[in-house]
């Protein structure tokens, strides 16, 4: 949770606590991709991370996720993302914090626990603490009581750390941050864009700009397989088996919400996964024959490495044998698939006519980003005399509301890079534009008291978040990170 705050640098950790409880109300469950024996999966110095600790952080990001995707965030997407990944550095990176504050001698007594959690509106009744609605809460959740109330403490031992570790601007600080919102500059300044040049297409060019590029551009390397297919849709299963399969692996069959979905729903998909784990026997032994020569291949393919027609993990392994070596048996859409490597065609570089279509565009955005650049240094050295656009003062502040011929995102990423910039006048690109600019006057505006306001809370949070940032790497140094295989 601290590591997601930290990038996008917009969150303090007063509110850690609030994320903990929102969270829970999904109901959504992990499906861990991975195999955990016992309830700790990996320690931080001290600090044990537990299992049942990492299913509610995995669901707290797993249900942000699905706001910010309007529902319709899912496994698989969870998956792409390695939120479980996410989840497990999230937690290390908490266990860090808590083992500076248990250095420290930081704790959160029973009441102060008991306090924050009367606080939370989600658990009140006309604004007071109603322990039914907490014990319903509990008793609704997937999880314990004790497993939530762990969490809640940390997370408000993780918020009086950072109290006590808060860092407040120095007056110069302040003053670097006021002075930069008080200037006010006004322009001359030329907007190019691709329609200020014209630019053809030189094939002698093109191929020198291929040449220089063409280790790039190479065929896929190609394998000539033989394969043994093995179907699995004929194997038979009882009731009971499909029943005793569902009850070890049902974390595996949830809707898009995260909610093991009841077997009913599922049979036929788990009837089928069922059947595949069986079949891994006889397919073995179908393999061994394969490659003592005396069962027959099924087919023989030239596939460009990585086609989906295999799985990725029979190409993974694929890729690190030669010529004539056998792959055992992976299972690739409910039937095993043997494999033997006939021949290998290792990558060539295409020709530049097999490429001149792809590299074209490439080139003609390259000679129009050089043109821009020659013409801005033209307009650069005369501007001092030119007839061109002047500006009204511009500012930080006001920089959204300015009209200077770009839209609104361009005006604001270039006010800030003009008042970034140490130069009287300059050339700053913008995407695919570029501006031309000269300051021809400058004056100092008065702020307002609450803008100013502002801006010092502004300096202290530019400057909590830097401390907590540098914080967390020394952290990363003193209690290295072990997760249990």
């Amino acid at each position: 949770m601290i590591s997601w705050m930290q990038k996008h640098n917009k969150f303090l950790i007063i509110t850690i606590w609030i994320a903990t409880i929102s969270f829970i109300f999904t109901g959504a469950t992990a499906g861990f991709s991975f195999g955990i024996k016992s309830n700790s999966i990996g320690k931080v110095g001290d600090i044990e991370l537990k299992r049942d600790r990492f299913s509610m952080e995995y669901n707290n990001l797993f249900d942000r996720y699905n706001q910010m995707m309007q529902g319709k965030f899912d496994k698989d997407q969870a998956k792409k993302m390695g939120l479980e990944q996410q989840a497990l550095n999230n937690m290390a990176t908490q266990a860090k914090i808590l083992n500076l504050a248990k250095s420290f001698g930081i704790v959160v007594t029973e009441e102060e626990a008991g306090k924050k959690l009367s606080e939370i509106p989600s658990f009140q009744t006309n604004g007071t603490f109603d322990r039914k609605v907490y014990d319903t809460f509990i008793s609704n959740s997937p999880f314990q009581q004790d497993t939530f109330e762990e969490s809640f403490k940390d997370q408000l031992i993780i918020e009086k750390t950072f109290k006590m570790l808060s860092v407040k601007g120095l007056a110069p600080e302040y003053k670097a941050f006021q002075l930069a919102f008080e200037v006010a500059d006004k322009l001359k300044y030329s907007i190019l864009t691709d329609k200020d040049i014209n630019i053809t297409t030189d094939e002698a060019k093109l191929k020198s700009f291929w040449e220089a590029r063409k280790n790039q551009y190479k065929t896929t390397k190609q394998y000539t397989l033989d394969i043994q297919w093995t179907e699995t849709k004929d194997t038979k299963v009882t009731d009971k088996e499909i029943k005793d399969f569902y009850a070890k692996n049902k974390f595996n069959y949830t809707n898009k919400d995260g909610k093991i979905l009841p077997l009913e729903e599922v049979k036929d998909f788990l009837t089928d996964d069922l059947k595949v784990k069986i079949a891994h026997k006889p397919a073995y032994k179908r393999y061994l024959t394969f490659q003592k020569g005396t069962s027959e291949k099924t087919e023989t393919l030239t596939l460009d490495m990585n086609d989906p027609k295999l799985s990725k993990e029979s190409w993974n392994e694929i890729n690190t044998h030669k010529v004539n070596d056998f792959i055992k048996p992976k299972a690739i859409n409910n039937r095993y698939a043997s494999v033997k490597i006939i021949s290998i065609n290792e990558p060539v570089t295409k020709t530049f006519q097999e490429v001149k279509e792809i590299i074209t565009p490439l080139y003609q955005k390259e000679a129009n980003k050089e043109a821009l650049s020659i013409l801005a240094e033209k307009k650069l050295s005369t501007i001092d005399n030119d007839e061109t656009n002047v500006s009204t003062f511009l500012t930080l502040d006001n920089a959204e509301t300015q009209n200077i011929g770009l839209n609104q995102q361009e005006t604001v990423s270039f006010i800030s890079k003009l008042f970034t910039s140490e130069q009287e006048k300059g050339i700053i690109p913008i995407g695919s534009k570029v501006i031309v600019y000269k300051i021809v006057e400058q004056k100092l505006i008065t702020l307002e008291n609450n803008s100013t306001n502002e801006l010092y809370k502004n300096t202290d949070q530019v400057k909590e978040q830097s401390f907590q940032t540098s914080l967390i790497k020394k952290l990363d140094k003193m209690y290295p990170t072990e997760f249990y295989k």
